[in-house]
């Protein structure tokens, strides 16, 4: 695929897989807030719609004026849970491979090019603590390439995660239920929202280039 600037398309490819991963983590933050003391009162689905709208914007929860509250979110304020950022934009990251099956006016990502916006999103912070993920980048691209199916993006890693360190968010409570539920709708929405706003970010910067 033909850019203006290779650099500046690579940064801004990145740069959206990495916004995303930041716009889930306060999303999920944001969920466990109002499974508090708000649950009646702030929907979640209004959460969501916020979140989803624009996933690259990741100051949208903050500017509703409903403000995140770190004693209520106490289970989450540790070193062990703040590595689900990371974790969250690698799981973006390693499915980059799909991207080639993007076609536009100039043509798809190869290889060379999604290996090098997934070193970009690796070199900002993303990273899999022990092997959390077991989605694999090169597997991903072999199965892109010989046309198989990619097996659908879910939380699954992220509830194990949670119940291997951060046992406050792992035992039964109706708050700590409800979180985990939110997540499984919520993880798989948010992966189809970046799968677009990659196509439209590719066909924009295709564009550019006629």
């Amino acid at each position: 695929m033909e850019f203006i600037s290779e650099r500046t398309a690579y940064t801004m490819i990145s740069d959206t897989v990495v916004k995303a991963g930041v716009s889930l983590f306060n999303a999920v933050k944001y969920i466990y807030m109002i499974g508090d003391k708000d649950f009646y009162n702030v929907s979640v689905k209004d959460i969501f719609k916020i979140a989803l709208k624009n996933i690259t914007d990741t100051a949208a929860l903050y500017n509703t004026g409903i403000k995140l509250d770190k004693e209520r979110c106490r289970e989450m304020n540790s070193p062990e849970y703040e590595r689900v950022l990371s974790l969250m934009v690698y799981s973006f990251a390693v499915r980059l491979p799909e991207l080639k099956d993007v076609k536009t006016p100039s043509g798809s990502l190869n290889d060379k090019q999604i290996k090098t916006v997934y070193d970009m999103v690796i070199a900002k912070g993303a990273g899999n603590y022990e092997n959390i993920i077991s989605d694999d980048f090169e597997e991903i691209r072999r199965m892109v390439k010989l046309g198989k199916a990619v097996p659908a993006y879910d939380a699954e890693w992220y509830k194990s995660y949670i119940y291997s360190y951060v046992p406050a968010l792992a035992s039964v409570s109706n708050r700590n239920m409800f979180l985990l539920g939110s997540c499984d709708i919520l993880f798989t929405l948010f992966y189809s929202a970046l799968e677009e706003e990659l196509e439209r970010l590719l066909n924009k910067l295709s564009s550019q280039t006629n």
